[in-house]
């Protein structure tokens, strides 16, 4: 897949999670423990990530996933991404 293992700096293509779109995983909460998992596919030759739930849930039940991003000027700006 072309671009994989690039950092963000290096990528094409950014998504702003903060804006109004019909992308629903900016509705995806942090938690460490999250109960999705990411994945990356290749879909007509775009790297897209994916969300996948790592079981069964039951409905109504809040999905999150890992963020990932441990870096100290992160942790202390967003000091939740801890959590």
């Amino acid at each position: 897949m072309k671009g994989k293992n690039r950092r963000k700096e290096q990528a094409d293509d950014s998504i702003d999670a903060t804006a109004e779109s019909g992308f629903l995983g900016r509705l995806v909460n942090h938690s460490r423990n999250g109960n999705l998992v990411t994945k990356a596919v290749e879909v007509n030759g775009r790297p897209h990530l994916i969300l996948l739930a790592k079981q069964d849930l039951d409905l109504g039940t809040e999905i999150l996933y890992d963020y990932g991003d441990r870096s100290k000027e992160a942790l202390e700006h967003h000091p939740w991404l801890a959590s």
